[in-house]
Parts: structure tokens; C-alpha cells; sequence
């Protein structure tokens, strides 16, 4: 599905915003994703489930900078450097990284464990704060939200002019408190279809979540099919909003 709408000239160059979770474990051809992500010529992409050692390698393929966070090791001390995670990736400046937990109580060496990153993006003298997580998926609905309200608590205190959350959100459709609890700090769901399973799409788990005051210019996942389902399970979403001229 894509969208189309003017910004008016009220409102600065649009912010192109890609999330997309690649399923490292399962060891998908890096330099197809990296050519993917190039081609929706984005200004940042959220990565989860990816390996700190293919986040270095997409990166480095588009020549980008890049910031990783740990979300769990693997369950063997032995295998340590296939600990998964997630990052956020520019070809414009990153500063203030951070890795905050939102599980507590759940060890890292637990898939159950999760995080949220931040990292601000500076884009010709413009910066946005970007916000990447992954919430819960095999726990009850509960618990993502509980990670949700987690995660609005460490945002709320960001004094960033502008910020957004992207990720794997692991909400259906058709449940709506996870994305609310974002909605108490200022950011609204730019929409979106089906991004999962990638062969043959009918359920939405992956958001970008735009400040309440952003228009958003263009959306757009893929249709899905063999040939994005041998990358991921997941499809990649791409959101382009704009934010008013102070």
C-alpha cells in the first residue's frame, strides 16, 4: 500500500524511516538486504533481530554509520557472538546512543528479555530522536504492554524537540492498547498493512510511530512472496512524514 500527500510548505523535508525485522538467525543474504534498504533511500533504519556482526556488515555496505544493542545472548557462553539484537543505522550523524531494558526480572540470556535503543539523528543541522524496539511475542498481551509502558516512561523524559518509536511492536490489528500507551507521550501510528509472514502477508506486528504533529508524505511494505519471505519473515515498512517549521 503506498500513500501519497503533498507537505505543505509549513512543514520541513520529510524524514524517511525504514524498520524491518531480518531474522539474523536465519542468516539472510546481508548484501540483498543492505541493496534493499538502499533503494527506499531512507534517513534511518531500525533493524531487529540482527547479529551485532551483520549490522557492521549492512552498514558498512551502504557505507552508514551504525549503532547496535545487545537484546539477549544465546543460551551457550560458547556462542556468544550470536547474541541478537537491534540497531539503528544512518547515513547522516548519530549521537547519544543508549540501551535501556524493559523487561526487568528477565535475564539477557533469555530470548524473553527486551530493550529499547536511542540514538539521535542529525540531518543537515535538523535532528530527530529515533527510538527502536521489539516487544514480546510469546508472552500474553499483558506483558507487551507492561514493556510498552516501560518504554513511554524512558521516552517521556527525553527532552528532544522531535522523536519517533519504530520496531517489531508484536501487535496485531486488532490489538490496540500497545500502540495507545505511545499515543500519552505524542506519537500516532503512520499505519501501514500486513508485514507478516512475508510469503504471503495477513497479520501487521511492525510500526513507525510519528509524532502527533507529523504529516506523513508516503507508507509503503511490500506485497510479499517467495522472494522476500528467503530475507525475512518479516516485511520492511517505510514511513516518510514531514514536522512544521518552528
Amino acid at each position: 500500500m503506498t500513500t501519497s500527500t503533498e507537505p505543505t510548505p509549513a512543514h520541513a523535508a520529510p524524514w524517511r524511516v525504514v524498520t524491518w525485522n531480518i531474522r539474523g538467525a536465519a542468516r539472510p543474504d546481508l548484501g540483498r538486504i543492505a541493496e534493499v534498504i538502499g533503494e527506499y533511500s531512507p534517513d534511518v533504519v531500525v533493524l531487529q533481530e540482527v547479529r551485532s556482526s551483520q549490522a557492521r556488515r549492512i552498514a558498512g555496505v551502504l557505507g552508514w554509520r551504525n549503532r547496535w544493542g545487545r537484546k539477549h545472548y544465546p543460551l551457550s557462553p560458547l556462542v556468544w557472538w550470536r547474541a541478537e539484537g537491534l540497531a539503528i543505522m544512518s547515513p547522516h550523524a548519530l549521537h547519544q546512543f543508549e540501551v535501556h531494558s524493559i523487561s526487568p526480572g528477565i535475564s539477557s540470556w533469555s530470548f524473553r528479555h527486551r530493550v529499547i535503543l536511542g540514538a539521535t539523528v542529525e540531518r543537515a543541522g535538523e535532528q530527530i530522536r529515533v527510538y527502536g524496539t521489539h516487544l514480546a511475542a510469546h508472552q500474553s498481551p499483558d506483558e507487551r504492554i507492561a514493556q510498552a509502558i516501560r518504554a513511554t516512561a524512558l521516552v517521556r523524559h527525553d527532552a528532544a524537540a522531535a522523536f519517533l518509536v519504530a520496531g517489531d511492536l508484536n501487535a496485531p490489528d486488532d490489538e490496540t492498547l500497545v500502540v495507545r500507551e505511545f499515543a500519552t507521550i505524542g506519537l500516532r501510528d503512520a499505519g501501514g498493512g500486513p508485514t507478516i509472514p512475508a510469503i504471503a502477508p495477513r497479520t501487521r506486528l511492525d510500526y513507525v510511530l510519528i509524532p502527533d504533529r507529523g504529516v506523513v508524505t508516503e507508507q509503503h511494505e511490500p506485497g510479499g512472496g517467495e522472494a522476500w519471505w528467503e530475507l525475512s519473515d518479516h516485511l520492511p515498512v517505510l514511513v516518510a512524514f514531514s514536522l512544521p517549521v518552528d
